[in-house]
This record gives structure tokens, C-alpha cells and sequence, in this order.
């Protein structure tokens, strides 16, 4: 439903005939407090547009009907039907358990989705993230059950399934068709458990091509392009990727998995010589519209080659822990001006705040410090983080969110002021205390597009 609207424009009807023509339906949002990416603001008017467009940010006299709002979060990487693993993958079997035989439950899972199914947990998971605070996601999606190669009716009703499930939802969604072609470096072949992901250059194309035109997108969603990693596509097919979206989807962002793991990286130095990043900085020179998810395992060279090309590191704290990948740099990082963005991944946690919450505690037990990134004291370092992570959002999935600002989607976060925990706190603290509780009475509602979700 709609947001409440507050009438602030005063006419008579003469002036209503004349011009009704020419000013656009709009909604006056009335806050308390707002944060803006320059920081918090006291009483201000949000204005909405009937495509769900913020038109304007001002200051207010009008009585508020919002308590203070944020902008919602991007999940920029995320496997929804990993949630069905949830509670399945914690048995211990062997000394040497690690990401790589996580996989085998991982691949049992993906091998009993239907188009039905996929839908229905699809659904599932994209309103338990509405439900905690993110009102965008890049679905990072392999789950195509495919029969072949070369044949892409099955994956497009894959793919419609999950663009089904996020309009039920409520949520913006990027969908990032993956491309998957090889069980590891070397172009080796897909084994039996992975057949259902592969596609075909070609058809991959295709399949981008045929969501665009064919299936109806609606307001909340849009397509990219997700070579799955340097081990799963061959340099010519990462070039075939980038040549297709800029001659047919200049705008949209590509996203890749790299250096997750120790055994990955060695990997790519035994076939290529180079390591992950080092090789993908000189090969492809991606750009501010790339999207590295993970990036754990780097040299201080690449890191900074990394920084310099202006592309988001995708960070999953809960999936790297629970997957035992490793520890992100992330203080060195955000000194050295590094973009970064938060997903959920394998959503074996839904949370944005416990993301943020996990990777400031990760930096202080490193560090042994409470500022690992030496924030100053005007702002909480959980607001610094969150807006640290909402442009890393808006850079990764190449949308205008993250911001509330004239002409970002009015996606926002509403934070209630007024119960037990937040009683008598700046909005500073109110935010603060969400992230380090993610106690659900500090979130009052989300908005999505201008709706109340």
C-alpha cells in the first residue's frame, strides 16, 4: 500500500484546472529525521513521485508521519535457494570439511528445484529480507536445470521464477543470470552434479536477451550479466559477456565470484600463472561497473589495482564464516578508499545488520581495538559502515538506490524511535542500536517504490 500522504499544496479550483495537467501526482513524506549521504537531517519533506521516484528532499514544517528514515539496503549477493541448506550443513563428517565438500549438499540441494519450487522458496526468502531491512538484491542465480547446453527453455522458466518470487515479495531485484561452463581451471568438464548450471555461451546470451524482451519485467527489476568465476568461464567467454553488455545493456553491472579460497588461488596461479585478481585486472580491466564478490585472498598489489579501477568488493561475512573462507581486510580497505557492498550469499543468516555487525567485530578482534577503521566521533561507526556499505550497493548493482536523495528510488528503512530499546537516543544511536542488537522492535516498516511493504 501506498505511503500516507500529506497535502502541503495550497490552491483554489481555478488554479486546479490549470494546472492538474502539468504537476505530477505526488506524495509529501514528512520525517523527523532523515539520513542523507551527507548525514542526518532534522524535519525534512520527502517528496514522491507516482513511479516511486524521490522528486525532492526539503526542509519541513508539516507534522511528521515517518519516525526516522534510512535508506533501505542492498543485498548485492545472494543464492536463494541456499536457505534450504539452513540447519543441514552443520553435522561435523570429516577433519578436512571445508567449502569444497559443503559443495556436495549444496549440489543435492540445486538438483530437486523445479520452477515451482525455486519460486516458492524464492518467495520465502526475498520476504524474509524485506521482513530485516533489505529492499534490494542482486540474485546471483545457476539454478537453471538445464538439460543441456545448448538449450535455454528451462533455464528462462527458471529465471521467470525467481523474478515471480521477488514481485510477490515486494523486493528490487538485479537478476544475475550466472554463466557456468567448466568444474575448474583448465575448461574441465562439468561433472554429473554440476550439468544442471551449464549453458553454453550462446545460449546464455540468449537467455539475457529473452528476460529483457520477453518476460515482462516489471517496475522493480531488472537483468545483469555473473560469470561465475575464472575456474567455471574461459577468458573468451568473460569477453563474449562484456562485449554483449555494452553493445545491449551498457548500464548493467557484471558481478564474478573470485579468490573465496586459499585452494582457488593456488589453483589459478598453477594454470594462468597469475593469481585471481592480479589476472582478472589484466585481462579484462574492469571498471566501476564490476562487481568482485568475496575478493578474500589478495596481495597488497592487487588490492590497490583493485582500488584503482573503481569496481565494489562484494562482502558476505556470515557465508565466509560459516564456509571457513577467511578474514576481508576490510579497515586497510576503507583506509585506502575501497567500495565495498554487503550480501547474504548462501543466507544461511538474513540480516543486514548482523553483516555489519560481523564485520566491525571481525576487524576488533584483528585489530584489538573498538575503532578498527578510526571513524571519528560525528557519527556512530555502525551509520559510517552502513553508508560505507549502501554506495557499494548502489556501484554493484548499478541502480539508483542506497540514497535518499532526487531521482533514487524511495526505498527506505523506518526506524522507531519510541519503543523500550531507542527511548530517548539520538537517531544516530537508534540506527546504532539496530545494527548491534538487529533487535526487530527498532524497525517500524520498510517502503519499497513509495509502497509499505
Amino acid at each position: 500500500m501506498p505511503v500516507t500522504t500529506t497535502d502541503t499544496t495550497t490552491e483554489t479550483v481555478e488554479d486546479a484546472a490549470t494546472t492538474a495537467a502539468s504537476v505530477p501526482t505526488s506524495t509529501i513524506l514528512n520525517a523527523s529525521w532523515v539520513l542523507l549521504p551527507d548525514g542526518w537531517h532534522q524535519n525534512m519533506a520527502i517528496e514522491l513521485g507516482s513511479d516511486g521516484v524521490i522528486q525532492a528532499v526539503r526542509p519541513s514544517t508539516s507534522a511528521a508521519d515517518a519516525d526516522i528514515l534510512v535508506p533501505g539496503m542492498i543485498n548485492a549477493h545472494s543464492h536463494v535457494f541456499q536457505r534450504t541448506l539452513l540447519g543441514k550443513t552443520q553435522r561435523f563428517q570429516r577433519p578436512e570439511d571445508d567449502f569444497w565438500s559443503w559443495r556436495a549438499g549444496m549440489y543435492r540441494q540445486a538438483g530437486l528445484l523445479t520452477p515451482k519450487s525455486q519460486e516458492e522458496m524464492a518467495f520465502r526468502a526475498f520476504a524474509e529480507m524485506i521482513s530485516r531491512g533489505y529492499t534490494s538484491v542482486c540474485e546471483f542465480h545457476y539454478t537453471h536445470g538445464a538439460s543441456r547446453m545448448d538449450h535455454g527453455e528451462m533455464p528462462v522458466l527458471m529465471s521467470e521464477a525467481v523474478l515471480r518470487a521477488a514481485d510477490r515479495a515486494g523486493i528490487r531485484i538485479r537478476l544475475l543470470p550466472v554463466c557456468y561452463q567448466h568444474a575448474g581451471f583448465g575448461q574441465a568438464a562439468l561433472r554429473a552434479e554440476q550439468r544442471s548450471f551449464g549453458l553454453n555461451t550462446n545460449v546464455y546470451l540468449q537467455v539475457i536477451e529473452h528476460l529483457v524482451k520477453e518476460s515482462d519485467l516489471g517496475p522493480l527489476q531488472s537483468v545483469g550479466y555473473a560469470p561465475h568465476s575464472l575456474r567455471a568461464v574461459s577468458l573468451d567467454t568473460l569477453h563474449a559477456i562484456q562485449d554483449h553488455r555494452n553493445a545491449n545493456l551498457p548500464s548493467a553491472p557484471i558481478h564474478i565470484h573470485i579468490a573465496e579460497q586459499v585452494r582457488e588461488v593456488n589453483e589459478c596461479v598453477l594454470s594462468t600463472r597469475q593469481r585471481p585478481v592480479e589476472y582478472l585486472m589484466n585481462a579484462m580491466s574492469p571498471d566501476a561497473s564490476w562487481c568482485l564478490v568475496h575478493a578474500t585472498h589478495m596481495t597488497a598489489d592487487e588490492r590497490a589495482k583493485l582500488i584503482a579501477s573503481k569496481a565494489t568488493v562484494c562482502l558476505c561475512p556470515t557465508t565466509e564464516g560459516d564456509l571457513g573462507d577467511g578474514l576481508f581486510p576490510l579497515a586497510d580497505y576503507m583506509q585506502e578508499d575501497g567500495h565495498w557492498a554487503i550480501g547474504s550469499d548462501s543466507n544461511v543468516c538474513i540480516d543486514p545488520a548482523e553483516e555489519l555487525r560481523m564485520l566491525d567485530w571481525q576487524q576488533r578482534l584483528v585489530g584489538r581495538k573498538r575503532n578498527p577503521f578510526r571513524f571519528d566521533s560525528a557519527m556512530s561507526a555502525s551509520t559510517r559502515l552502513y553508508q560505507s556499505a549502501l554506495e557499494g550497493g548502489r556501484s554493484a548493482s548499478a541502480l539508483p538506490v542506497g540514497r535518499i536523495e532526487a531521482g533514487s528510488h524511495a526505498d527506505f528503512i523506518e526506524l522507531d524511535s519510541q519503543v523500550d530499546l531507542s527511548r530517548g537516543c539520538s537517531p544516530d544511536e537508534v540506527l546504532s542500536a539496530w545494527v548491534y542488537s538487529s533487535h526487530p522492535s527498532l524497525m517500524k516498516r520498510v517502503i519499497v517504490g513509495g509502497s509499505v511493504r
